[in-house]
Order: structure tokens, then sequence, then C-alpha cells
């Protein structure tokens, strides 16, 4: 366990950390012990910890915070989508190459492995995964990784941080991938209901889309 780390988190919780010393370890733990909650936004690392519960920005700072733990190069990047949700990824850097980790509502948009040579190819690996509810193919920019160092590590344990980074993170340069009046593409329904693992209440779903999952 880092040194750094030890004072912000009760002994169970650096166990916790200190546990998950690989990128794939991280992935399943977050696959297996934290629920997706679209209403846990902003939160901080000790919080997750805490309940369990994260959407993908907080998901990816607990993610980061394992990785920073075991000395690897990693912080957040945000992707941002044509009338859909933004996603955050924690972002590492392993040999040489890229990969990532996260928390996702859809199946492939979780992680990847090390070996990508830019954040850019990384992030289009995503494309073909990152579609909205209504069915189109969404994912349109993103940015650097953030640099963590002006944070202080304020953000393991504070949410006003979090909330600062998050802030910080939209106001980053955004890297465009598809133009916003370039056409939409649509997935298809088996691929709609076969990658969808949560869906918000309320969310709005096209009958196309409807009528394959009722047929089930």
């Amino acid at each position: 366990m880092s040194e750094k780390f030890a004072s912000y988190f009760s002994k169970q919780e650096l166990d916790i950390i200190g546990g998950l010393d690989t990128p794939e370890k991280i992935q399943k733990f977050i696959d297996s012990e934290i629920k997706y909650d679209p209403m846990r936004e902003d939160r901080s690392v000790k919080e997750v910890l805490s309940d369990k519960l994260a959407e993908c920005y907080n998901g990816a700072l607990f993610a980061t915070a394992c990785l920073l733990n075991q000395g690897v190069d990693a912080s957040v990047v945000e992707l941002l989508a044509r009338d859909d949700e933004e996603h955050v990824l924690c972002v590492y850097k392993k040999d040489g190459k890229y990969g990532s980790i996260a928390q996702s509502k859809y199946l492939y948009l979780r992680s990847r492995n090390p070996m990508y040579e830019t954040v850019r190819d990384l992030v289009v690996s995503y494309m073909e995964f990152y579609f909205s509810f209504n069915g189109h193919f969404s994912l349109s920019s993103f940015t650097n990784p953030l640099n963590l160092t002006k944070y202080k590590l304020k953000w393991l344990y504070d949410g006003k941080t979090v909330i600062k980074m998050a802030r910080d993170l939209r106001r980053s340069k955004h890297f465009v991938l598809v133009k916003p009046n370039d056409p939409y593409y649509y997935v298809t329904p088996e691929k709609y209901w076969h990658e969808t693992l949560f869906v918000p209440e309320g969310t709005k779903i096209p009958p196309k889309y409807l009528e394959k999952k009722l047929k089930k």
C-alpha cells in the first residue's frame, strides 16, 4: 500500500485497494461488487467504497486510485456524445501502451487491454459500442487524461473536489471524432439488447427496440 494513501482510508478500505493490484482485478471488482447507479455522480473514492454504488465517473476515479496505489500511470478521460450521455474512463499506461477500466450500463463500454498506441486509438475502439437509448451510435469527442497533480489526492475523500474535477474535464479540450452534421448510424435490435445492461427508470425506447425485447 502506498504510504500517501494510508491516511485517507480505514484498514478495511486499504485492504480492498491494496488487493486490487492489476487492471483485471479492478475491473472484475467493479463488475461484481460495485452496482451501477446513475444517481451516484460526483462522489469520492471513499464514498464508493462505503456503499459499493457508482456510475461511470466515480467508478473511473476508483479504478484510477487503485492503479496509482500500485505506481501505475493513470487518470480519467471524458468521452462526449451527440444527443447522448457522456462517459468517463480510467485510462492507464503499461509498457508504453494505453488501456482502460470503466463502469458502464453497456457491456462493451468497460475495459480495454493495454494495446493502444495513443489515447485516440483507445477511444476509437469504443465507437461501435457507444450508442444511445434511441439506438444511434453517438460517441463524438474525447479529452486527454486529466492532470491530477493539482488536486493533491483530495478527490479520494472530498466530494467538492470531485465536482471540480468533473467541471475541469468538461472544460478541457475535446478532440473531435464525429462532426455535428455527420449522419447517424443505428444499432440493430439484437445488438441493442445484448449490450444494454441497465435501463434507467423512465427511459423512452423506440418501438423497434421494444418489440425485440418483448419477443424474448
